[in-house]
């Protein structure tokens, strides 16, 4: 063990004198960083809506109806809505566009605002003959047989329609469009009650954030991507490391030295743990500058974050025992990091996910790692803080002895 700490400096130089490692260090993490927050968390999102209103009156204008419609959805902060003139063939108007945003388009048909107001008034017919048959016991015989006459002449007086449709049209590559059509579809809902004169909702929906006060989206990502860097820098950078150390002749010239084997792992594993702390530092205080974080690592969650990149290294070293090339060897790396990276709900909710893939996802242990940061620096708490120091320490024991046992200097 004496020789760990000399062997740690020297491969700490080593590495500041490599560009391409410090690169993946120190700029990538800020890349990663900055590039998500922007995306998930650069505000509100806003979806571009086609609208073509095909019930216009003989003038050209639109009707009554069909245009306080196109109104209700312009109220919307999340659509842009734009026109469509009722000319235009749509076919032609979306083999003409060129990117999936503008070809989203719902299409009014002519006679929206007579359907509307013949099926409003079908609507309020049945909800008063409803309302009719609930309070018999408080009406007397005379009073519900001018109600029923009353409504059979008012229906009598209408012509029976379906109700109308509206038609929202999307391609099949366009991510969004279920987003778009949910918000479609609460216009909708919204503009039937007020057809049939329902001005306040029987049931009202009351937001109330959950979480700190002053807690950004960057926030609640910076567990995320925490959890991401070290993984990467573990599966994905030591391989290549120890490959090119087997590529170049380090190792074979080290194995005869007095060096022990355990001694070099120890070191390698110690020099990547400062390295991801390092990194840990340089994330937050960007965080902190760029996005108003304040969501900051405490003692427990800098031990997880050591116990993982502990794990992950130790995990990068057995991988790159199977390769000597160092691309090779990082390809390897992304074979294992990527799939778990995408798949363990780090960049987005396991609820999104088929139920199998959930499953999976809760046995892989960056799923436990993200949480336990997540839990610490987000939520405040230790509660469960037990599983993900568990798995990971499991892990970091389990692959440190197959490092140690399954790397041989003769290898090399």
């Amino acid at each position: 063990m004496s020789r760990v700490w000399p062997l740690l400096v020297a491969l700490s130089r080593d590495w500041l004198r490599n560009r391409e490692a410090a690169f993946f260090a120190l700029l990538f993490p800020v890349i990663l960083l900055v590039i998500f927050s922007a995306v998930f968390a650069g505000g509100s999102a806003e979806f571009t809506l086609f609208v073509q209103n095909n019930d216009v009156e003989p003038g050209g204008e639109p009707t009554n109806l069909s245009s306080a419609f196109v109104e209700s959805l312009k109220g919307v902060d999340a659509l842009a809505v734009q026109s469509l003139d009722p000319d235009r063939n749509p076919t032609a108007w979306r083999e003409g566009s060129r990117t999936t945003e503008t070809q989203r388009l719902l299409v009014i048909p002519e006679g929206f605002g007579a359907a509307v107001r013949n099926r409003s008034l079908q609507v309020r017919m049945a909800v008063i003959a409803d309302t009719t048959e609930r309070m018999g016991g408080q009406l007397n015989a005379s009073q519900t047989a001018q109600i029923r006459r009353n409504v059979q002449r008012a229906r009598n007086a209408t012509n029976a329609t379906a109700p109308v449709t509206v038609a929202f049209r999307a391609p099949p590559d366009d991510e969004s469009a279920p987003t778009v059509r949910g918000i479609v579809d609460s216009v909708v809902a919204g503009f039937n009650d007020r057809a049939i004169g329902v001005e306040e909702p029987t049931v009202a929906v009351e937001s109330e954030r959950v979480g700190g006060e002053n807690l950004g989206a960057t926030d609640y990502y910076l567990p995320a991507f925490i959890a991401a860097v070290v993984l990467i820098n573990g599966v994905m950078t030591v391989p290549a490391v120890v490959a090119g150390f087997k590529h170049d002749g380090t190792l074979k010239r080290l194995a005869g030295t007095p060096l022990r084997r355990r001694d070099w792992i120890l070191a390698t594993i110690l020099q990547q743990t400062v390295i991801a702390l390092v990194m840990l530092g340089v994330m937050v205080v960007v965080a902190r500058l760029l996005f108003g974080v304040t969501a900051v690592p405490g003692p427990l969650s800098v031990a997880l974050v050591s116990l993982g990149a502990v794990a992950f290294t130790a995990l990068g070293i057995v991988l790159a025992g199977f390769l000597p090339d160092p691309d090779a060897a990082t390809s390897l790396g992304g074979a294992v990091a990527f799939p778990m990276m995408f798949l363990s709900g780090v960049f987005w909710e396991l609820d999104v996910m088929p139920p199998a893939i959930r499953t999976v996802a809760e046995f892989m242990p960056l799923y436990h790692f993200h949480r336990g940061l997540r839990q610490l620096m987000v939520r405040g708490t230790t509660e469960g803080l037990f599983v993900p120091f568990a798995v990971l320490g499991v892990m970091a024991a389990v692959f440190v002895v197959l490092a140690v046992r399954t790397t041989r200097w003769r290898d090399f």
